[in-house]
């Protein structure tokens, strides 16, 4: 039973609705793709991260890369 409650309309949250968006480690720094979370019912942001899945992605795309080039 979910008892989660959006902290702006109050919905008892049972799903949140996702949005990709690049997430940056400040002005000039690196940037990742993340996942903002989102309340179904207002919209509220209720979370970001970076995306698991694209890090994990990124990570053995830039490991090929390396290796291909033999650095």
């Amino acid at each position: 039973m979910n008892v989660g409650k959006c902290p702006k309309c109050e919905t008892v949250i049972s799903r949140v609705n996702f949005e990709n968006i690049d997430v940056s480690g400040g002005i000039g720094g690196p940037t990742w793709r993340g996942i903002s979370y989102k309340c179904p019912s207002c919209k509220t942001v209720l979370g970001v991260q970076i995306d698991p899945i694209a890090l994990n992605s990124d990570l053995i795309d830039d490991l090929f890369t390396r290796l291909r080039k033999g650095s």
